[in-house]
Order: C-alpha cells, then sequence, then structure tokens
C-alpha cells in the first residue's frame, strides 16, 4: 500500500510504453514482409516476362521451362506455360502437360492481360505464383505461369519479428523497473507528507518535512512547512489566548467576590460599603471594557468595509482632541505633522479605530514629558513616541491577542487587545503594519498603504 501510486505509474507508464512499442515491432515486421516478399515478387514476374518474350519471338522455350532454367532452386519452384483455354502446354516438373488449370492468376492474367501474383499454403508451406500474358498476333494467346515456395522467406521474417520481440521485451522489462523507480521517487515525498499531515491531524503541530527538491514536491513541502509553523504559532496562539482570557476574567471575579464577602460580614459600616462598592463597580468596568474588546474583535470578521475619501491630517487631529486630556496627564504633547493634501480611501470608523489604539499605546507606554508625532505620507502613515521602546525579542508577538510586553502593569495597561485589531483592520483593508524601535529608543509604528503614485492621486487603501 505504501508504493501504490507507484505501482500505479509503473503499470501505466509499462502499458503506454508497451503499446507503443507493439504498434512500431508489428508495423516493422509488416514493412520488412511486404519489402521481402515484393524483391521476391518482381524476380519472378522478371523471369515471367522474359519467358513471355521468348515465346512471342517464336524462340522454343521448351528446354527452358522443362529444365527450370532461371529457376533460383528448381526443387522449389516450377514453370507452366498454359494456352488461353487453360490446357497446359509444358511443364518443368513433367506432370501437368495436358491438363487444364483455372487458377485466380491464370484468369486474371487471361482475361486481362496483366501480371499477377498470389500467395498460397501448400503443404504447410508459403508457396507465391506468378502470371504473365503471351501475346501472339495482337492478342493473348497463352499465360506463363511459375509457383514457388517462398516459406524462406516467411521463416527469415519470423526470425526477424523474434528478433525485435525479444529486444522489445527486454526494453520494456528496463522501462518498468525504471518507472517504478521513478514513481518511488515521485511517492515516497507524498508518503512522508501524507504522514506529517496525519500527525498534524493527531494533534502534533511540529511535523515539518525535509523535502529538498525544485519541482512542485519540493514547492508543495514548503508550503506545508510554512502552513506547518503557521498552525503551530495559531495552536500557540490558541492556548495562550485561552490562558489569558481565564486570568483575566479571574483576577476581575476574585476581586468581586472578596469584595462581596467583605460586604456580607456583618462588622461593615456604611463607609466600607460604599468603597466597597466602588472597587466592585470598577472591577465590572474591567470585565465590560474586556468584554467589549473581545467582541469588537470577533466582529471583525463579520464587518462589511465602507471605504471613503478621508483627509488623513482631519482624521488625526480628531484623534489628538479626543486623547489630549490622557497625554495632559502624563505631560505627554501630541503633535500632528500630517499634511492636508494627504486623502486616502478607508472606512471612517475603522481608520478611527486604527488611530485611537496607536496613539493610545503610545501614550500609556509613554514616558513623562515625552511626546508622540503622527506623520503621513502618500502612501504610509508613522506614529512615533520616546517611550521605553519594545525589546526586540518582543517586537514580533505585540499584534497577537492578549499579549503585553509589560504584564506587570497588565491592571493599567489594559488587555492587550488593542494592537491586536489595528493589525485585522490593516489586514482588512490591504494594508501593513510594521513597528521599529529598540528598548529605551521609544518606538515607530509604520501603516503602509501603497504607492500613490503622482501627487493627487488617492492611495487605494
Amino acid at each position: 500500500m505504501k508504493h501504490k501510486l507507484a505501482c500505479r505509474l509503473a503499470v501505466t507508464y509499462g502499458f503506454l510504453f508497451i503499446l507503443a512499442i507493439a504498434v512500431v515491432d508489428i508495423a516493422l515486421v509488416s514493412v520488412y514482409r511486404a519489402s521481402q516478399l515484393k524483391k521476391n515478387e518482381d524476380y519472378y514476374i522478371n523471369l515471367s516476362s522474359i519467358l513471355s518474350s521468348m515465346a512471342e519471338n517464336n524462340i522454343r522455350i521448351t528446354n527452358y521451362i522443362t529444365h527450370g532454367e532461371g529457376l533460383a532452386d528448381r526443387r522449389n519452384g516450377r514453370v507452366l506455360l498454359v494456352d488461353i483455354s487453360g490446357r497446359v502446354l509444358l511443364d518443368s516438373g513433367g506432370e501437368l502437360s495436358g491438363t487444364h488449370l483455372t487458377n485466380p492468376e491464370f484468369r486474371k492474367t487471361s482475361q486481362y492481360g496483366e501480371p499477377a501474383a498470389g500467395y498460397y499454403t501448400y503443404d504447410k508451406k508459403g508457396m507465391a505464383m506468378f502470371s504473365y500474358p503471351v501475346s501472339l498476333s495482337g492478342r493473348i494467346g497463352a499465360v506463363v505461369l511459375v509457383s514457388v515456395y517462398i516459406q524462406d522467406i516467411y521463416d527469415d521474417v519470423n526470425r526477424f519479428a523474434f528478433r525485435i520481440s525479444t529486444i522489445s521485451i527486454m526494453v520494456a522489462i528496463v522501462v518498468v523497473a525504471v518507472s517504478i523507480l521513478m514513481g518511488r521517487h515521485l511517492s515516497d515525498p507524498i508518503t512522508v507528507l501524507t504522514d506529517a499531515v496525519d500527525k498534524i491531524y493527531k494533534g502534533s503541530m511540529e511535523s515539518a518535512v525535509e523535502i529538498k527538491r525544485n519541482d512542485e514536491i519540493g514547492i508543495l513541502a514548503g508550503a506545508f512547512n510554512r502552513m506547518g509553523s503557521e498552525l503551530q504559532r495559531i495552536e500557540t496562539g490558541r492556548k495562550r489566548f485561552i490562558s489569558d482570557v481565564s486570568h483575566e476574567l479571574k483576577t476581575p471575579l476574585a476581586s468581586i467576590k472578596a469584595l462581596v464577602e467583605a460586604l456580607l460580614a456583618e462588622d461593615t459600616d456604611s463607609a466600607e460599603c460604599r468603597e466597597y462598592l466602588q472597587d466592585i463597580n470598577h472591577e465590572i468596568d474591567r470585565l465590560n471594557g474586556l468584554v467589549v474588546s473581545l467582541l469588537t474583535s470577533a466582529r471583525l470578521e463579520e464587518m462589511t468595509l465602507k471605504k471613503e475619501s478621508l483627509c488623513l491630517a482631519d482624521e488625526v487631529e480628531r484623534t489628538i482632541r479626543a486623547l489630549q486630556p490622557l497625554a495632559i496627564q502624563k505631560r505627554i504633547s501630541l503633535y500632528n505633522n500630517c499634511s492636508r493634501d494627504v486623502v486616502i480611501y478607508a472606512d471612517k470608523n475603522m481608520l478611527r479605530e486604527v488611530l485611537i489604539n496607536l496613539v493610545d499605546n503610545s501614550i500609556k507606554y509613554g514616558v513623562d514629558d515625552g511626546f508622540v508625532k503622527i506623520d503621513c505620507s502618500y502612501d504610509s502613515l508613522r506614529v512615533t513616541d520616546n517611550g521605553p521602546g519594545i525589546p526586540e525579542e518582543e517586537i514580533d508577538n505585540i499584534f497577537d491577542c492578549f499579549y503585553r510586553v509589560d504584564r506587570s502593569r497588565s491592571g493599567e495597561s489594559g488587555n492587550g487587545i488593542g494592537l491586536f485589531v489595528v493589525k485585522r483592520i490593516i489586514e482588512m483593508h490591504g494594508f501593513r503594519i510594521s513597528v521599529s524601535g529598540r528598548a529605551g529608543e521609544g518606538c515607530i509604528f509604520t501603516v503602509e498603504f501603497g504607492k500613490s503614485g503622482a501627487q493627487g492621486k488617492l492611495p487605494n487603501l
């Protein structure tokens, strides 16, 4: 079963080759047989023509016919001179003189005056008969008949066919063997890929295959390895997502439970009750924010983009006004460096979601008395800050759901869904987003929406 494909390929290619070579062999043998018979026929028709000419010129051919002169082998041949009525005038064998003949070759020659040839089997041997007209006074007066055994020609053709068949069988065996080897060379990588797919089906996401080929199978193997890496990344993300959701839900729920238990205590006064209720309200807000973020990320897969022409500078300005109070608290300056002639084609609400998340992220992780700059051109938008930056080993993960660089500040730095939502929106628009920077040097978020060409054209976002 392991090499089922290889066997099928071998059988298929072997059958096609054998069929092709059988057709070629039959053609070769037929051509060779026809060639040999034609040579023999030309010889005896020519002999018959000579005898006919001698008879037409009143040359005595009695001895010539009687002794079978001109025959390659008198024991295997016979010469007859037959008149127009079919009576045998002369017979080189001396047995048929005076008898009448009515064979097809004689009839054709006597009626139409044309040479004729016929092939028979006599005494299990091949035989040929040739006839040629003898013209007397302008009309057919007699017919020369020459009959010879041609079994040696048939035997020669059979030997030729046997040699050709033997060679063909040997070549066919080699071709089938090579087809099996080539089939295995083709099917073995497919078997490896099949086994790897089965391992992934059973839950093992680390099933990379080592197939290095410069053909479609090699491309398939490379695509499979990339798929396996992506599935492994997704599985890791899924597990982390479940863990993070559990953690995010567990923390406020544990706090709420502790506060409610304190409220149920008999020695709690009204002031403490009010404080506990405020704490409970704060934890409920955290839960609500988490649920809203989760719903937002889930709805993105179902939302339809409503694109329109937007002035990027205006959208950035609205974002700055919305987040100015938060920036003032941390004494962070916000700068809008976007030109008003930069117009993009995008979904307004989703674009605002991207801007708010990026700027809010820079403010939350920024340093006091720092800055956040928003620059844009016709093919990109950049959000730059001078905050603590992002460690190089963390950059590839910051767009994952629930991922936070500084987990110790989880209570005050959000739930790690914002940048995940940003990336999904960017991908829905056909953008690309990237981040650069080192720890302690700030970071730059860059959104690329494609080259817009000459000034005045709208970039397709």
